[in-house]
């Protein structure tokens, strides 16, 4: 199957989750967006938008780690482009069938696989610091950039169940949310303020 259906044209809003001056920044000069390179991302290195999802934005701007003196969120007007879609199986498989080779990269390079763990260091696949998941896509990147120097993926995109159950017998979880990872700023159409938001 091709990638026609990796194509994800239309405009869609999210949010940013940020400091006070660096949200203003962003609106005023929209053409210096910062990527996160942390080894830890949940989607790999790129810059980071909430879907349709202030809440959980200004939710996580105000847990950030260390502590935003003035936690803030801006409103982002953006497409997908060609997606790397977490949502979709057949992205998923393409993660599977790397992983492999991604293991037999860092033997030869004699580094171990990385694990996703809690803060505190322990293995957990569902923890907050998500060491592999980043390494992986950011392997498939490479590869997929090296074979095409023309079919990169402009984005990726993913579904994260989160927080403590929402109540009893779910698995609904209270920080539930789509996460998007824009790597081709020219996806980011316009950054803009949100109106008053509790």
């Amino acid at each position: 199957m091709d990638d026609v259906y990796s194509e994800r044209p239309n405009l869609y809003i999210g949010f940013h989750g940020c400091e006070k001056i660096q949200g203003m920044n962003l609106i005023q000069t929209p053409d210096t967006v910062p990527p996160s390179t942390h080894d830890y991302e949940w989607l790999g290195h790129g810059f980071y938008i909430w879907e349709n999802n202030i809440d959980r934005a200004l939710d996580w701007a105000k847990g950030h780690h260390p502590v935003l003196k003035t936690p803030f969120v801006i409103g982002v007007v953006y497409t997908l482009g060609n997606c790397l879609d977490l949502t979709d199986k057949r992205f998923i498989d393409l993660l599977k069938e790397d992983y492999p080779y991604f293991g037999d990269d860092l033997k030869w390079a004699g580094q171990p696989i990385p694990q996703n763990t809690d803060l505190d260091g322990a293995p957990n696949p569902g923890g907050i610091l998500r060491k592999l998941d980043c390494a992986l896509i950011q392997h498939l990147h490479e590869v997929n950039e090296r074979s095409d120097k023309l079919n990169h993926y402009d984005s990726v995109r993913g579904a994260f169940t989160e927080g403590k159950p929402a109540y009893p017998g779910t698995q609904f979880g209270e920080k539930n949310h789509i996460q998007v990872c824009i790597r081709n700023v020219n996806c980011i159409k316009g950054f803009f303020l949100p109106r008053q938001y509790k």
